[in-house]
């Protein structure tokens, strides 16, 4: 919006219009061209932002643009409360206001004045905020992982906890060698096992698990001294990296 002295210098003071006096040989401001098509023009982008068309024979649009303007904000308002939030400007609005902060750093470096951001420098910091939170959101995604299989085990990666499970044959009256655990424990809290059947024909109550050699490995054992079995077991501890 300019006043009409940017297209003419017979103007009053503060750039205003002023009236011609025949007697004092003094002309009016002329109504340019120019000065009415801008204003037009900004009355008419003013409407066309809240309403969809131009109506030449509605004179009420700016009304109805204003108006239009104050429920918009209205509902942001009400949206944002919503949510808790009471004080927070829209995405249109952070843009707008960022650019400006752009425009003021330039205008101002011209008098000394460094203390402000650009918009890259703005830009980018939102960036990070963003990266942020896409990675807090992808680390709660996957806060536990695991090998579901016969001979498997689970990590829960919020606290280190790593279940494992298993079975294998054992035969009678033996303790078997070293297995290796499906992944290494950091350290080994608890390991387990019994045996899937019993048998009713040995003595000695069909004792049957499972123990932990070291943190990489477990050996299964049978006392039962007429059937081999299969043992299955299973074993909690600490994950590496914890």
């Amino acid at each position: 919006m300019q006043r009409i002295s940017s297209w003419t210098d017979l103007v009053a003071a503060l750039g205003r219009f002023r009236y011609g006096t025949v007697a004092g040989g003094v002309a009016p401001t002329p109504l340019k061209a120019e000065w009415l098509n801008m204003v037009q023009e900004e009355l008419a982008n003013a409407i066309l932002a809240y309403l969809p068309e131009l109506d030449a024979n509605d004179n009420t649009q700016l009304l109805q643009a204003i108006q239009a303007a104050g429920v918009n904000f209205a509902l942001k308002a009400t949206t944002l409360a919503g949510y808790g939030i009471l004080n927070a400007y829209t995405k249109p609005e952070t843009d707008w206001l960022l650019s400006q902060k752009a425009n003021n750093a330039i205008t101002l470096a011209g008098y000394g004045i460094g203390d402000a951001y650009t918009k890259a420098v703005i830009d980018a910091a939102l960036a990070a905020k963003q990266a942020a939170i896409d990675n807090l959101a992808a680390t709660k995604q996957d806060k536990n992982t695991a090998l579901m299989a016969p001979n498997g085990w689970r990590l829960d990666k919020a606290t280190g906890l790593l279940e494992q499970w298993g079975n294998g044959y054992c035969p009678p009256d033996t303790t078997t060698g070293p297995i290796s655990f499906p992944t290494p424990f950091a350290e080994v809290y608890n390991c387990f096992g019994n045996k899937i059947n019993t048998n009713s024909v040995d003595g000695d109550g069909n004792a049957a698990g499972a123990f932990a050699t070291n943190t990489t490995q477990y050996q299964l054992f049978n006392d039962t001294n007429l059937i081999g079995v299969t043992v299955h077991w299973r074993a909690i501890g600490k994950a590496p990296g914890y």
